[in-house]
């Protein structure tokens, strides 16, 4: 690839601080106009510092899963390889920290949350203002 900034992918910095690591996620809706009946798009692309997982249940655990089993196409197409170094062990620490103090049952088998898109307990860390 010519991007500059996709050459950084190519090697693993073991001084990577790990406040320095966000993952991306893009929110997706596609809506039909009551009125017109056309079709809308819209996205939304949000970034998230990967060290705020440590306090969202379950999170850690399913997205080790992702990291250490997802097809590795889609991996590399996700470009992950140049952080897994510094994310794999911290999201480790954090899902035995998780399970350790009851917030996640220890047989849990990762999945889709129940809660989908959100993780229990989110209203205590985004509260909504009206």
């Amino acid at each position: 690839m010519d991007d500059p900034d996709w050459n950084n992918r190519e090697h693993q910095n073991p001084d990577l601080p790990l406040s320095d690591i966000y993952m991306r996620v893009d929110w997706q809706t596609l809506r039909r106009l009551p009125k017109s009946r056309a079709m809308a798009f819209n996205f939304k692309t949000l970034f998230t510092p990967v060290t705020d997982f440590r306090n969202e249940p379950f999170i850690p655990k399913l997205l080790l899963k992702i990291l250490l089993e997802g097809k590795k196409s889609i991996m590399e197409y996700k470009g992950t390889w140049h952080i897994v170094h510094k994310v794999i062990p911290a999201l480790r620490e954090w899902a035995k920290e998780q399970e350790d103090k009851g917030y996640v049952p220890k047989d849990w088998q990762e999945r889709t949350l129940d809660e989908d898109p959100f993780y229990p307990g989110w209203e205590e860390h985004y509260p909504m203002h009206t």
